[in-house]
């Protein structure tokens, strides 16, 4: 019974045309590293650990 339905399942989705779940889930998750990214260098996360080496440096400078 449930292979029956998955065979309907496979066939109605081919029928329709539509995207593949598959590319759908990759869409989404390259989407959300996009925004990921975006907000790792705009949240300034990575300036405050740059700040931190560039005072320990000049205080040895010194």
């Amino acid at each position: 019974m449930i292979d029956q339905l998955m065979i309907l399942a496979e066939s109605g989705a081919s029928a329709s045309e539509g995207l593949p779940a598959p590319a759908v889930g990759i869409g989404i998750f390259i989407t959300f590293m996009v925004l990921l990214g975006f907000t790792w260098l705009t949240g300034g996360a990575h300036h405050r650990s740059l700040d931190k080496k560039r005072k320990n440096t000049a205080d040895s400078d010194r």
